[in-house]
């Protein structure tokens, strides 16, 4: 699925992949997929980043071929790669740090765990539930 600009620019260094068949031409946030998903699909050996280009080196640039869903955007079929760290000079030194996660209270016996875009919720009590969903 595309992501929209604003998460395209949050996510600037993360890897550049493509979320549906794109013909040559323009890249934008549109044709690119959202980074979240990246860790299961490497996992699974269902995509590999070697060489993958960031999505700041990609939006603007130009797809030298006809491509397909999922396609790691590399160096090899995109020209007029961006300078990301250009952008970044202009951009004023004083930066708003980040807003800090809201606390969350949780029961005893009961464990949270964040990793590779997943959340994993075990209870303990209850007869062991467990849940896991995308964050």
């Amino acid at each position: 699925m595309s992501i929209e600009l604003e998460y395209a620019l949050e996510h600037k260094n993360d890897p550049a992949v493509l979320c549906c068949r794109m013909e040559p031409g323009e890249i934008s946030h549109h044709n690119l997929e959202d980074p979240a998903i990246f860790p299961d699909l490497v996992d699974t050996g269902l995509l590999k980043l070697d060489g993958c280009l960031t999505i700041g080196q990609c939006l603007g640039a130009t797809l030298k071929e006809t491509s397909d869903s999922l396609t790691p955007l590399t160096a090899e079929i995109v020209d007029n790669i961006q300078d990301p760290a250009a952008d970044e000079e202009e951009a004023p030194a004083e930066e708003a740090a980040p807003a800090a996660a809201p606390a969350m209270a949780v029961p005893a016996g009961t464990q949270v765990t964040f990793g590779g875009g997943v959340v994993k919720l075990y209870i303990a009590e209850g007869k062991d539930i467990a849940i896991e969903f995308p964050v």
